[in-house]
C-alpha cells in the first residue's frame, strides 16, 4: 500500500497484522482488530484495538460515537473479517453498513477486510 489511500472499505487478500504494518509505513492510525466468531471476542477486539475504556457500551451506536470521535486518518483492519461475518451475518450486515458510512466522511476511515 505505498500510495496514499482515501476513506473507504477494502478487500485485501493477505494477513490482518501485515496489512497493518504497511499502512503504520504509509502513516496511518491503525486499529487492528484479531480474528472473531462470536460477539464478545468481536467487541473486546474491537475494543482493544481503539483503546476504548472499559466502559465503552459495546454496541453499534457507542461504536458510531467512538468513530465519529476520531481525529485523525485511522483504519480500521479487521482481520479474518468473514469469520465474524459468517457466524453472525445479520450483525455483520449492520457492522458493515456503519462501518460503510463512517468511512465516508472526515477525517478518513478506512475500513480494511483481511483474510
Amino acid at each position: 500500500m505505498s500510495a496514499r489511500v482515501d476513506g473507504g472499505v477494502r478487500r485485501v487478500l493477505g494477513p490482518g497484522d501485515e496489512v497493518a504494518g504497511l499502512l503504520v509505513e504509509d502513516g496511518w492510525d491503525v486499529a487492528l482488530v484479531p480474528r472473531a466468531s462470536g460477539d464478545d471476542a468481536h467487541w473486546d477486539g474491537l475494543a482493544s484495538a481503539l483503546a476504548l475504556p472499559g466502559w465503552f457500551g459495546r454496541n453499534l451506536d457507542a461504536l458510531d460515537e467512538v468513530l465519529h470521535d476520531l481525529e485523525r486518518p485511522t483504519a480500521l483492519v479487521l482481520a479474518a473479517w468473514w469469520a465474524y461475518a459468517t457466524a453472525r451475518p445479520e450483525r455483520w450486515a449492520a457492522l458493515l453498513e456503519l462501518l460503510t458510512e463512517r468511512s465516508l466522511e472526515e477525517p478518513p476511515l478506512l475500513v480494511v477486510l483481511a483474510d
